[in-house]
């Protein structure tokens, strides 16, 4: 790389660093992670300066916000991919949820776990319908609408039923002494 390109994107960095990070901060909505894709895509144009030579330099700033915003897009793409929720369940309200994190530590994953089991343990409290309406809504992401037709009654009723089920399980957690 020649020193014009070396001095060239310095400048745009200085120059639009705090814009970029912003730009990619409104997608990801975490300032450190921003900070990342910002850096990647330096270090990328680096080692590709001729793509960057090759923009008009009127626009430049548009070109920089377009390239931040789809590396932040695959950011959030890597992070789903990341994370997998699978729930499995059976009639008798026994839910399994496998949560994995490449970036999760241990302590983590136990402290999910004992959450996941709380969550059990306060589900299978509920009357029969409530239990119902959770399982659709929480594990099986089904609409109110869509619970409705299955349990055979009006959605209202679905978010009234899940309404009281959140109001049950805080009392729950209240009497057990779990924050909730």
């Amino acid at each position: 790389m020649s020193a014009f390109d070396r001095s060239y994107l310095g400048d745009l960095y200085q120059q639009y660093y705090y814009l970029l990070l912003q730009e990619a901060n409104k997608i990801v909505h975490n300032y450190h992670d921003a900070e990342d894709v910002v850096q990647d895509f330096f270090t990328y144009a680096l080692s590709h300066p001729e793509k960057i030579r090759e923009v008009e330099s009127n626009a430049i700033c548009r070109f920089l916000i377009t390239c931040i915003r789809r590396k932040s897009i695959d950011v959030l793409r890597r992070r789903e991919t990341r994370r997998k929720y699978i729930v499995d369940n059976t009639d008798d309200c026994d839910y399994t949820l496998v949560y994995s994190d490449v970036n999760e530590s241990v302590e983590e994953a136990v402290l999910a776990r004992l959450a996941i089991e709380n969550v059990k343990g306060a589900i299978v409290l509920l009357p029969e319908n409530q239990q119902r309406a959770m399982e659709y809504k929480y594990f099986r992401d089904m609409t109110d609408r869509e619970i409705a037709k299955t349990m055979g009654v009006r959605p209202c009723s679905v978010r009234s039923s899940l309404s009281r089920a959140r109001k049950k399980m805080h009392q729950i957690y209240a009497e057990n002494g779990c924050a909730g």
